[in-house]
């Protein structure tokens, strides 16, 4: 599951920098490189962010989203059927 404090800096990347931004990603293998491509894109990234982000993007499990993800997909229409 991806926390609220990682998901708010995904946003802030994508503002920043566009919807392509994880394929700049793809040659990140340690935690050190992609708080330094964070740091060129002037976002911060904790240590403890920074391993949550490359556990995900290092994932090949694809698996249900949490409710929380499945919101924050949706734009927060959480229980809305129309």
């Amino acid at each position: 599951m991806m926390t609220k404090a990682l998901m708010e800096t995904v946003k802030q990347i994508e503002e920043k920098v566009g919807k392509d931004w994880i394929n700049q990603l793809s040659e990140i293998k340690t935690t050190e490189e992609l708080k330094q491509q964070a740091a060129k894109w002037d976002v911060e990234v904790s240590d403890e962010m920074a391993s949550e982000a490359l556990r995900l993007l290092s994932s090949d499990q694809v698996g249900e989203l949490s409710e929380e993800e499945l919101a924050a997909v949706a734009g927060g229409c959480k229980g809305i059927i129309i």
